[in-house]
């Protein structure tokens, strides 16, 4: 089918989206704006900020240990004594006395201590901060990642669940036409009593459909929201979108790859791509490594442990000159201890360390392979969406030609009932697979996106 046969198609259909846009009004929620509040309300992606800043914030922590100690120290100790003591009076009287005697002394020092050496623990700590940071940035990345996408497909549900009810909307005055169609013929004598019973059930059924399709799109409207982060009611119309045309460029872009590439290069390609960029097995990868380091640690916990510090210590006598020191220390400690008997705790701690990291390895194992049926799957669902197009299009146009001529043949009296009630039904099929055609496209596009680490192009391409 040509594509000059989209726009007869779309006027075929009473309930579906122009070939151009309207022009967006106040209370109208873009695609572009969804997804801008999503990504300043979504909690997950608040969730995911929070810990990128928690692992910055650790990373920091474990880079002071190469720096020095400073510790202030001010020591204040009152001493009081309570004796009895002899005091003689005039006349040679001895009598006791009860005396109370208080002392009071100070003590400030001011101690630096670094660790010269030790042995690897502080090198591996950073190492491991670092992947950690590293992977926590991954996973903010991936969970932005994720909330457009979610946003797109929440979207892209409420713009379908709108269209559909149009099409419920739709045959319902259908139905009432052809109901009040034969109610006419019956006052005329034209037709039997009995033949108004169809028409009346047939009518009394798109309504039980609208109310369904109602239902059905007031519920897309609440994923939508939640998908964007927020819970309380929100009014909110959509645009209608245009048709897209088979031939339209992807969202994605991946050198050597086009709407027309066959399956089997277009698909190695798009994996390779996928497995290359996509955040998310960034994060696998650099959970890897921070396995690596905490095997890495556990060994070195496991051995001897050495260590050089080398200390100053300055007193001062604040009393009478603070900036004046009246002593000072300098020492240089070295310590070597090694476990000589733990029940065995050291080696189950290692061997605990390299289990998690064969669970981390076959986790990212796992994660691989899912990306890689993803694309796949993405990629064959856009390439059926191209091809249902025109022919969802092309079926659509012939429904509707069908019930007009279904509806003038009973006009003349030459048609039958069955035939208009059959025609509506296939009409109404017809406009439904077409909505179906278009938002799978759409929903399509943006999930192979979205599947090769291109979330921002969903909307960057529109």
């Amino acid at each position: 089918m040509k594509p000059a046969l989209f726009p007869i198609a779309l006027a075929a259909l009473a309930i579906s989206v122009p070939v151009h846009a309207q022009p967006p009004t106040d209370a109208t929620l873009t695609l572009e704006r969804a997804i801008e509040i999503a990504l300043e309300r979504q909690p997950t992606l608040a969730a995911a900020r929070a810990n990128r800043q928690a692992s910055e914030a650790r990373l920091n922590q474990a880079r002071t240990a190469y720096l020095p100690r400073v510790t202030p120290t001010y020591q204040i100790q009152a001493l009081t004594n309570t004796g009895t003591i002899n005091q003689i009076l005039p006349g040679g009287i001895v009598v006791p006395v009860t005396q109370t005697k208080s002392t009071t002394t100070r003590q400030e020092d001011l101690s630096t201590t670094l660790r010269v050496l030790d042995s690897g623990n502080r090198d591996v700590s950073i190492r491991q901060a670092k992947w950690n940071l590293r992977g926590s940035t991954f996973a903010e990345e991936n969970a932005r990642q994720t909330t457009i996408g979610n946003v797109a497909d929440a979207y892209y549900g409420a713009l379908r669940n709108d269209a559909l009810v149009k099409v419920s909307e739709a045959q319902v005055e259908r139905a009432k036409n052809t109901l009040d169609l034969i109610q006419a013929q019956i006052t005329a004598g034209l037709a039997a009593e009995k033949d108004n019973l169809q028409p009346q059930a047939d009518y009394l059924n798109a309504q039980v459909s609208l109310l369904q399709a109602r239902n059905n799109a007031d519920i897309a409207r609440t994923q939508l929201r939640n998908a964007m982060g927020i819970t309380d009611p929100l009014a909110f119309a959509l645009p209608q979108v245009p048709a897209p045309d088979p031939s339209a460029p992807m969202a994605a872009v991946v050198d050597g790859i086009t709407p027309a590439s066959p399956s089997d290069t277009a698909i190695p390609k798009l994996v390779a791509h996928a497995i290359a960029e996509r955040p998310d097995l960034a994060q696998g990868r650099a959970n890897i490594e921070v396995g690596g380091a905490a095997v890495r640690l556990s060994k070195i916990s496991a051995g001897p442990q050495i260590t050089l510090d080398a200390t100053a210590r300055y007193q001062f006598d604040a009393k009478n000159d603070p900036f004046t020191s009246i002593g000072n220390n300098k020492i240089l400690s070295m310590s070597l201890t090694g476990p000589l008997f733990d029940g065995g705790n050291a080696r189950m701690g290692i061997r605990a360390a390299e289990a998690q990291q064969r669970a981390t390895i076959a986790q990212v194992d796992n994660q691989r392979q899912g990306v890689i049926l993803e694309v796949e799957q993405a990629w064959r669902n856009l390439q059926q969406a191209r091809f249902t197009l025109p022919a969802t299009a092309a079926a659509q146009l012939a429904a509707q030609t069908a019930y007009e001529k279904a509806v003038e043949s009973k006009r003349e009296g030459i048609g039958s009932i069955v035939e208009i009630i059959t025609a509506q039904t296939q009409l109404v099929q017809a406009q439904t697979n077409y909505v179906q055609a278009i938002f799978n496209f759409h929903t399509a596009d943006a999930r192979l996106a979205r599947a090769l680490g291109q979330a921002d192009r969903i909307v960057s391409k529109r």
